[in-house]
C-alpha cells in the first residue's frame, strides 16, 4: 500500500511537470498544447503568461553602426482578464540627433476552433503610431480575434542610433514568463557597465568570443563578446503598497556605455568620475550658472526678515516668506529650462528654479547652504556605482545652522521647516559642493510621524454613548492631512472626519492649526452612538476611528522591501465610563507583539478602575525600511492590528 501511494504521488508530480513542459518554450511555433493548455501550473492565478520570449541586440555591421534589437514573444491568453495583454505598446526614443526606427512587425493570433487551428494576421492598418511626449513616440497595436485560450505571437526590429542608451532586458513582467532569453553581441571597443538587477537568478549566464564580427573601413575588424542570459519560470512582479519605483526591484539586465574605443586610436568616455561631473555641473547653464546669481536676490526679502540676526529663527522666517510668495508649476526640469530671473519676475517656477532661488537667498544672507540632487520615489534609485545624471530628477537644498543640517524644499506650502515632500524620501541624494567635491547624504526624516487619538465615551441610562474625540497628526500625517484639506471645502472636510459608522451622530467638529504647519494638525468632534444591546448585554467596539481597516500586505511572497518612507508611531487611548448600575461583563486580555529584532511593537492594554476602563493601543515602527525577509512578520503584524482595531469588543451588563 505504501508503494502504491508513492507511485500515485510520483505519477501526479510527473503529470504536473509534463504539463508545464508541454508548452513549446523554444521558439515562436505554436504547438497543439500551446492552444489546448488552460493554466500556468506555477501560478494558477495567472490570466496570461509568456510561453516564450527572446531578444537579440548587436551593433550594425558596416554603415552607421547603429544598435539593432530583434524582439519576439509568444503569449498565452488564459481568460478574459488576460485580454489586456493582447494590446502591445512600444516606446521609440527621439532627440535632435536622431530617432529610433521600428520595422518588420509580424503578428498573429492563434485559436483552436472546431478542432482546427485558425491563424489571424495583424494587418498593417491596425498598427498605430502617436506622439507620447517630446522624446517618445508610441507604436501600438491590438491583436484581432482574441478569445480565452488564444495564443499570440509577434516579432519586430528596432534600430537605434543611441548606443550610449542601451536599453537592456526586462526578465520580469506583471504576468509570469515560462522562458525569457536575451542575447547580445557587443564589439570589444564598446565597453559597457553591465549589471543584473533584482532578486531572481539567471539559469544561464554565458559569454564567448566571436572574432571579426564588426567590419570597418580599410579592412579593419573588431571581435565581439557574445553574451547569453536565460531565465525560466519567472514569477510575475506584483506591486503592493509601501514600495518605491518598480524598476528598483524587478529582475532585468542593465547596460550603460562606459567607453568607446575608436578605430583611429582615440577614446570617448561616457561614464565619468564625480570629480569630472562636479566640474561640468559647476559651469552648466541650468544649475551651476544659476547658483552663481546671488546678487539678484538682494531685494527679495522684506526688511523685517533681512535685519534679523543669522540663526534658526531667521532661516524659518525666510523659508515661510518664500513658500508664501512663490508657486510651484509642478514641473521638475532640473537640468533644463531653469531661469531664476524669470521666477523672480513671475513668482512661479519649476523645482530647480524655486530651490536654487531659495538657495541663493540664503547664500546672500550669509547662511551655509548647498544644493542636493536626488531621484524621487517614483523615479527609482540613483546608482552609486558611477555618475549617471539621468538618474536624478529633483533638486533640494541643505542648510547648516549651528552644526545641524536642515533639508528644504520650497514647492509646497504644507511643508514644515526641515520637511521634504514624501516624493523625495528615497534614501539618499548627492550634495553638490563645487569647492570640496560632492558626496552622498542620507534623505530620511529624523523624527517619527505620529497619529495620536484620544477618545472619551460615557454610557448613559438612555443606552447612548456620548463621546468626545481628539485626533492629533504630526510629521507626515499632518502633511497629508493638510494636503487633503487644501483639496476640498472646510465644510466637506469636517463632515468627513467620522463618516464610517452609520450609528454615529457627529456634532461640533473643529480643526486646529490647519495652516500652521509647524504645529500638529488637530481634529476634534463630539458624537453620540447608539449602544448595541442583545439580551440586556451591551456590545461595544471601543475604537470609533481605526488606523487600519484592512491589511495592506496580501501577497504570498514579496521579493522586494517594504519602504514606508518615514518612521511611524500610532497611539489610541479610549477612556470609557459606565453608570453605577452597570458592570463590565467581559474585558479582553492584554496583547503584545514584536517584530523580529524589536523593529516594531504592538500593544493593547486594558486597565479597569471600578466603573472606568482605560484602553491603551499603540503601534510603533522603529524603522522606515524593512527588507523582504520581514514581509511575513509584517503581514502577521498587520493582521493583529486589523483584528484588534476592528474586532475588539467590550461587553457591559446592567445590574439586575
Amino acid at each position: 500500500m505504501h508503494h502504491f501511494f508513492l507511485s500515485v504521488l510520483f505519477f501526479l508530480l510527473s503529470i504536473s511537470s509534463i504539463s508545464q513542459e508541454s508548452y513549446n518554450h523554444k521558439n515562436l511555433v505554436v504547438s497543439e498544447y500551446d492552444l489546448k493548455g488552460t493554466r500556468y501550473e506555477k501560478d494558477t492565478t495567472a490570466n496570461a503568461f509568456y510561453i516564450y520570449e527572446k531578444g537579440f541586440s548587436r551593433i550594425q555591421n558596416g554603415g552607421n553602426y547603429n544598435l539593432l534589437t530583434d524582439y519576439s514573444a509568444k503569449i498565452k491568453i488564459l481568460n478574459k482578464e488576460g485580454f489586456d495583454k493582447s494590446t502591445v505598446t512600444i516606446f521609440l526614443y527621439k532627440s535632435k540627433n536622431g530617432k529610433e526606427l521600428f520595422r518588420n512587425l509580424t503578428a498573429y493570433t492563434y485559436n483552436l476552433e472546431d478542432g482546427k487551428v485558425r491563424k489571424t494576421k495583424l494587418e498593417e492598418d491596425q498598427i498605430y503610431q502617436e506622439k507620447y511626449d517630446e522624446h517618445n513616440t508610441l507604436v501600438k497595436f491590438t491583436f484581432p480575434n482574441i478569445k480565452p485560450g488564444s495564443v499570440i505571437t509577434y516579432s519586430y526590429q528596432v534600430e537605434s542610433p543611441f548606443i550610449f542608451n542601451f536599453k537592456g532586458w526586462e526578465f520580469q513582467d506583471e504576468i509570469p514568463k515560462l522562458y525569457s532569453e536575451y542575447v547580445t553581441d557587443l564589439p570589444g571597443n564598446y565597453v559597457y557597465n553591465i549589471r543584473l538587477v533584482g532578486n531572481l537568478k539567471l539559469d544561464v549566464n554565458e559569454s564567448s568570443l566571436i572574432r571579426d564580427c564588426i567590419e570597418v573601413s580599410r579592412g579593419g575588424s573588431a571581435n565581439c563578446s557574445h553574451n547569453q542570459y536565460i531565465m525560466r519560470d519567472i514569477p510575475p512582479f506584483k506591486e503592493e503598497k509601501y514600495m518605491t519605483a518598480k524598476k528598483n526591484y524587478f529582475s532585468r539586465v542593465e547596460y550603460e556605455l562606459k567607453e568607446l574605443k575608436r578605430f583611429d586610436g582615440t577614446n570617448k568616455k561616457y561614464t565619468e568620475t564625480w570629480e569630472n561631473v562636479d566640474k561640468e555641473l559647476k559651469n552648466e547653464k541650468a544649475i551651476g550658472v544659476q547658483l552663481k546669481k546671488i546678487n539678484i536676490t538682494k531685494n527679495i526679502l522684506p526688511d523685517s526678515i533681512r535685519t534679523k540676526p543669522i540663526g534658526l529663527d531667521k532661516a524659518k522666517a525666510i523659508y515661510r516668506y518664500f513658500t508664501d510668495q512663490y508657486i510651484w508649476n509642478e514641473e521638475y526640469k532640473i537640468f533644463r529650462d531653469v531661469s531664476i530671473k524669470n521666477t523672480i519676475n513671475s513668482k512661479v517656477g519649476n523645482v530647480a528654479e524655486l530651490n536654487i532661488l531659495l538657495h541663493n537667498i540664503y547664500k546672500q544672507q550669509g547662511f551655509s547652504v548647498k544644493p542636493v540632487i536626488l531621484s524621487t520615489r517614483k523615479n527609482g534609485y540613483a546608482t552609486k556605482i558611477h555618475p549617471v545624471l539621468t538618474d536624478f530628477n529633483y533638486l533640494i537644498i541643505q542648510l547648516a545652522i549651528d552644526e545641524k543640517t536642515y533639508q528644504l524644499d520650497a514647492t509646497e506650502k504644507t511643508l514644515a521647516f526641515g520637511q521634504l515632500p514624501f516624493r523625495c524620501l528615497n534614501k539618499y541624494g548627492r550634495l553638490l559642493d563645487f569647492k570640496n567635491g560632492s558626496f552622498w547624504i542620507d534623505i530620511a526624516p529624523e523624527k517619527r510621524s505620529v497619529h495620536n487619538y484620544r477618545e472619551k465615551l460615557i454610557l448613559t441610562d438612555e443606552l447612548l454613548f456620548k463621546g468626545t474625540s481628539k485626533y492629533l497628526y504630526s510629521g507626515y500625517h499632518a502633511y497629508f492631512k493638510r494636503k487633503a484639506f487644501q483639496k476640498t471645502s472646510e465644510e466637506n472636510f469636517l463632515n468627513n472626519i467620522l463618516n464610517e459608522d452609520e450609528n454615529l451622530t457627529v456634532y461640533e467638529p473643529s480643526i486646529q492649526n490647519k495652516n500652521n504647519v509647524e504645529k500638529p494638525f488637530i481634529e476634534e468632534i463630539g458624537f453620540t452612538k447608539v449602544a448595541e444591546s442583545i439580551d440586556n448585554i451591551i456590545y461595544l467596539k471601543p475604537f470609533t476611528k481605526t488606523f487600519f481597516t484592512k491589511n495592506p500586505f496580501n501577497l504570498n511572497e514579496r521579493t522586494y522591501p517594504v519602504d514606508f518612507g518615514y518612521k511611524d508611531y500610532y497611539s489610541h487611548i479610549v477612556f470609557l465610563d459606565i453608570p453605577e448600575n452597570y458592570n463590565f461583563l467581559d474585558i479582553p486580555k492584554n496583547r503584545s507583539y514584536k517584530l523580529p529584532g524589536n523593529a516594531g511593537k504592538l500593544n493593547i492594554l486594558f486597565q479597569q478602575h471600578g466603573k472606568k476602563l482605560t484602553i491603551n493601543h499603540t503601534i510603533t515602527f522603529l524603522s522606515s525600511y524593512y527588507p523582504a525577509e520581514y514581509y511575513d512578520s509584517l503581514k502577521e503584524f498587520f493582521n493583529l492590528i486589523v483584528d484588534i482595531e476592528n474586532n475588539t469588543i467590550i461587553t457591559i451588563k446592567k445590574n439586575s
